[in-house]
């Protein structure tokens, strides 16, 4: 068997062994489909399969969105925030970190002020988190996620800040991964010189973009 063939003996693919081995997806994929297994991997997979016979949960995969299913304030404010984020998409508008929490306390009575609104930056990694996980699930031929939302965008590049008009540089890696993924290139060298086009070129795709489903559908579990 080769590398796709053993990972998915374990119920893994690619992006799930990721997951376990801490390396890029890209890698792999590129290892596991080849003919004959890298060393590397074989490894790998052979310590992997030797911890499944010892027990059968061992790779119980982490399910697309569980980043923000938690209870922690993070978790919460991620499932919360993301249909707002959605509304000023449909409506062709960027946000700041201070809409941001006022709209959120507007909704939520009791949600106290998030005192310094650099606090976001971690709610809205979580989001853009699960939205590289969808994105990159859309893209298997066994992924859970449906093949449609294989091109979503980083709703998070919306929100930003009010003193400069831009998302926060914790949102780079997102627009670097999403680019990527549709075709950009060079992004990462790019980005030095570049960034104000590059995101709004990411802006303008979230405000185009209409398949919200899947993930709102996350922040109701």
């Amino acid at each position: 068997m080769n590398g796709q063939e053993r990972l998915a003996e374990l119920g893994l693919n690619a992006v799930k062994a990721s997951y376990y081995l801490e390396l890029p997806i890209e890698i792999i994929a590129e290892a596991a489909a080849e003919d004959e297994t890298p060393t590397w991997l074989d490894f790998c997979l052979t310590a992997m399969e030797e911890a499944a016979e010892e027990d059968d949960d061992a790779f119980t995969y982490l399910q697309v969105g569980e980043d923000i299913q938690g209870t922690s304030w993070s978790e919460i404010t991620a499932r919360e925030a993301i249909p707002i984020i959605v509304e000023y998409a449909l409506r062709g508008e960027v946000l700041t970190y201070g809409d941001l929490d006022r709209e959120l306390r507007e909704r939520d009575p009791e949600r106290k002020p998030a005192g310094t609104l650099p606090k976001y930056a971690k709610p809205l990694g979580l989001i853009g988190n699960v939205i590289d996980q969808i994105r990159e699930e859309a893209c298997l031929k066994d992924g859970v996620v449906p093949r449609d939302y294989s091109d979503i965008p980083p709703l998070e590049v919306l929100v930003t800040r009010g003193r400069t008009g831009m998302p926060g540089t914790g949102a780079d890696g997102f627009l670097v991964s999403y680019l990527n993924a549709v075709g950009e290139k060079n992004v990462e060298d790019r980005l030095h010189f570049e960034r104000k086009a590059l995101y709004s070129r990411a802006q303008h795709d979230v405000m185009a973009y209409g398949k919200w489903g899947f993930l709102l559908g996350l922040c109701k579990k």
